[in-house]
């Protein structure tokens, strides 16, 4: 029940697709793009009549969001909702992080600020000033090194890093990509493919540290 707690947006999506717990051929992905922008595709079974209402639903909670928080600036966008194979997929693109943090936590932060689920992307200095911890274990994506703890991160303080909360997304599994290549992973991340890494269902926060 933890996680039905938590994330309300999510809870209403599923609620509105059959949400059934079966596996679809595609996962929910993050892309965070060149200019900082980001792409999330989430992906759920499909009930009939549902996506018509979920499209509805998001475009409401995206125009509430965009002019409570984003007035006079780039917004929110719902880009597509499509059906296929039994799947439907809802993409949508946030203008940075913190937008795409504020929009999936609205609810959560609304009732208990304590149940947020952060996303992050930003340098590992700006995660630390930001109060993340950093004593952490961090293993190379392509070898046996490893960074242990804050004195070993920091020293790569100017590098890109993510940090996610796989409770936004129920802990099903998520993809995240960025342009930047990936150097260090937490141990409950995997690599994908290029640029590319995989979080399945976690307590912890999901650490990617970047080339860049």
């Amino acid at each position: 029940m933890k996680k039905w707690n938590r994330i309300p947006l999510v809870f209403l999506i599923v609620f509105l697709l059959a949400g059934c717990g079966k596996a679809t051929a595609e996962v929910t992905t993050i892309a965070i793009q060149k200019d900082g922008t980001i792409e999330h595709t989430m992906v759920e079974e499909f009930g009939e009549g549902s996506a018509d209402a979920l499209q509805s639903m998001m475009q409401e909670k995206t125009d509430l969001y965009n002019s409570s928080y984003l007035s006079g600036e780039s917004g929110i966008t719902v880009t597509a909702v499509e059906a296929d194979e039994g799947a439907v997929k809802v993409t949508m693109v946030y203008p940075d992080a913190e937008a795409f943090d504020g929009f999936m936590n609205m609810d959560v932060v609304a009732v208990d600020p304590a149940l947020r689920a952060p996303f992050f992307y930003g340098t590992v200095e700006e995660a630390f000033e930001q109060g993340f911890d950093l004593e952490i274990k961090l293993q190379s994506a392509e070898d046996e090194e490893v960074l242990q703890g804050k004195d070993d991160i920091l020293a790569m303080g100017k590098n890109k890093i993510i940090i996610y909360d796989n409770e936004m997304n129920l802990g099903a599994p998520v993809q995240i990509s960025a342009q930047e290549g990936i150097l260090y992973i937490s141990d409950n991340v995997t690599v994908a493919g290029k640029n590319v890494v995989e979080v399945s269902e976690t307590d912890d926060l999901a650490y990617i540290l970047l080339n860049g």
